[in-house]
C-alpha cells in the first residue's frame, strides 16, 4: 500500500471512529460508527447534488439548499464527537427528512427521491443507541407513513422548480441511494463481524480464565446450569509438596523477591503437571497441590503422580546450580477416594475433600527434602513399576502409625 493509500485509509477511519472511545461497548461503536459513515454519506449525497446545479442550473436555491442539507449532515459527525450519541443519531434522520421533504417541493414526486424514504426505515435500528430504541421506532414508522402517503398522494407532489430533467433527477437519486445502501449494509456487515471477533476474543479470554481456575467438566456445568454436584472419584492420586526452610527463608528476603521466586517455581510446576494431565488444584504459601485421574480416571494415576514429582526435583536440582537461594522440597503422594467440588457463590473455589486429602499431606511433612514419600496403597499401584523402599511404619499426626516409601 502506497503512503496516500495508507494516508487515505487513516483519514477514513478516524473519521469513522470519532466520538468512540475505550468506555464504550463493543454494540454501541458499531452503531457509533454506522452514524458517522451515513453522515458522510449525507454529505457526499448532497454534495453530488450541489456539483450537478452548478453545472445545469443558476438556481441558487437548488446548490444553496444541498450546501445547508450537507452542513446538516456534517453536525451529526460534530455531535459525535462532542459524545451526544442519541442528539446525533436524531440529527441524521432529522437531516435526511429535510432532505426528502425539500427534493419533493423543489422536484416533485417525479424525481425518484420517495427512494430515499426507504433508506430511512432502516436507518434508526443501524445508528440508534440501545437505550434509545423507542425513538427508533417511531422514526422508523414515520418513514413508513411518509412513504405511503408519498405515493398515495404522488400526483399532487409536483415540481416547484423545472430547471432540471426529470429523468436524470431519478437517475441520480435512486441510483445514490441505492450506493448509498449498498454502502451501509456492507460497512455494517464489516462492523458485525468485527464486533463478533471482538467478542470472540473476549469468550476465549474468559474461557481460558476460568479453565485456569476450575476443571472443564466444572466449567461445562456451570455454564449450562450454573451450579455443579460434588462428584465422588474412587481412583485418584494426590501429590503434595512443600518447601523446607520456607518461614526461615521468608524471614530473610524480601517479599516482592519471595512472591516472585515462588511465581518463577509453581509456574515450572503447572507447566510440568499440565503435561501430565495431571489438575492443579491449589497453593497456599509454599504448599503445592495437585491431583490426577479426577476428569479422565486411568489405573496409572500414582505412576503419573510420580513421574511429574520427579520432574519437579530435578527441575528444582537443576535451578539451584544458577540461582542464589536454593530450594529445597519435600513430596508426599497418597492415593485413595475422595469428592470434588465447587465451594461458594462468588469467587468459586474448585476443592477435593475426603482422607484421602489429609493422609497425602501427611506423607509430605514426613517426606524429606529431595525425596518422593508415598502411601502403602499408592505403593501397591506402582510397585510392579517402580521401585520404591520401605521406611516402616512412621508416626503421622493425627493419622497414627502408617506405612511408607521412599520412591527411589
Amino acid at each position: 500500500m502506497s503512503v496516500d493509500d495508507q494516508n487515505k485509509s487513516g483519514i477514513f477511519q478516524r473519521m469513522v471512529d470519532i466520538g468512540a472511545n475505550n468506555n464504550t461497548t463493543i454494540t454501541e461503536t458499531r452503531y457509533l460508527r454506522v452514524t458517522n459513515i451515513a453522515s458522510a454519506l449525507g454529505v457526499i449525497y448532497n454534495t453530488i447534488w450541489m456539483v450537478i446545479a452548478f453545472s445545469l442550473t443558476e438556481a441558487f436555491v437548488i446548490y444553496g439548499s444541498n450546501a445547508f442539507l450537507g452542513l446538516m449532515f456534517l453536525m451529526a459527525l460534530i455531535f459525535n464527537w462532542k459524545g451526544w450519541r442519541v442528539l446525533a443519531s436524531i440529527w441524521l434522520i432529522l437531516a435526511s427528512y429535510m432532505s426528502l421533504l425539500l427534493f419533493l417541493y423543489l422536484l416533485g414526486y417525479s424525481s425518484g427521491v420517495a427512494v430515499v424514504c426507504f433508506l430511512i426505515i432502516i436507518l434508526p435500528y443501524m445508528t440508534f443507541p440501545r437505550k434509545a430504541r423507542i425513538i427508533a421506532h417511531v422514526f422508523s414508522v414515520l418513514a413508513c407513513l411518509t412513504l405511503v402517503v408519498t405515493v398515495v398522494y404522488q400526483s399532487n407532489l409536483t415540481a416547484h422548480f423545472d430547471g432540471l430533467d426529470p429523468y436524470l433527477s431519478q437517475i441520480v437519486n435512486i441510483s445514490t441511494t441505492g450506493f448509498i445502501c449498498l454502502i451501509l449494509i456492507s460497512s455494517l456487515s464489516v462492523l458485525i463481524d468485527r464486533s463478533e471477533e471482538s467478542l470472540m476474543a473476549e469468550q476465549k479470554k474468559s474461557d481460558d480464565l476460568l479453565h485456569n481456575i476450575l476443571p472443564a467438566n466444572i466449567i461445562k456445568d456451570l455454564k449450562e446450569s450454573g451450579k455443579t454436584i460434588p462428584k465422588r472419584h474412587n481412583n485418584v492420586s494426590i501429590l503434595f509438596t512443600d518447601f523446607e526452610g520456607f518461614t526461615e527463608l521468608v524471614a530473610s528476603i524480601p517479599a516482592i523477591t519471595l512472591v516472585n521466586e515462588l511465581n518463577d517455581l509453581f509456574g515450572q510446576f503447572d507447566e510440568i503437571v499440565e503435561e501430565n494431565n495431571i489438575e492443579k488444584i491449589e497453593t497456599i504459601g509454599d504448599a503445592y497441590m495437585a491431583a490426577c485421574g479426577l476428569e479422565d480416571e486411568n489405573n496409572n494415576h500414582a505412576a503419573i503422580c510420580i513421574r511429574a514429582a520427579k520432574q519437579m526435583l530435578s527441575f528444582l536440582e537443576d535451578r539451584n546450580k544458577t540461582h542464589e537461594i536454593k530450594w529445597r522440597m519435600r513430596v508426599g503422594i497418597h492415593s485413595g477416594t475422595i469428592v470434588a467440588g465447587v465451594v461458594g457463590k462468588k469467587k468459586f473455589s474448585y476443592d477435593l475433600f475426603g482422607d484421602t486429602i489429609n493422609t497425602a499431606n501427611r506423607m509430605e511433612s514426613a517426606s524429606e527434602a529431595g525425596k518422593i514419600n508415598i502411601s502403602s496403597s499408592t505403593y501397591n499401584l506402582v510397585k510392579n513399576d517402580l521401585s520404591c523402599f520401605s521406611r516402616g511404619k512412621i508416626f503421622a499426626k493425627g493419622k497414627g502409625e502408617l506405612e511408607m516409601y521412599f520412591v527411589e
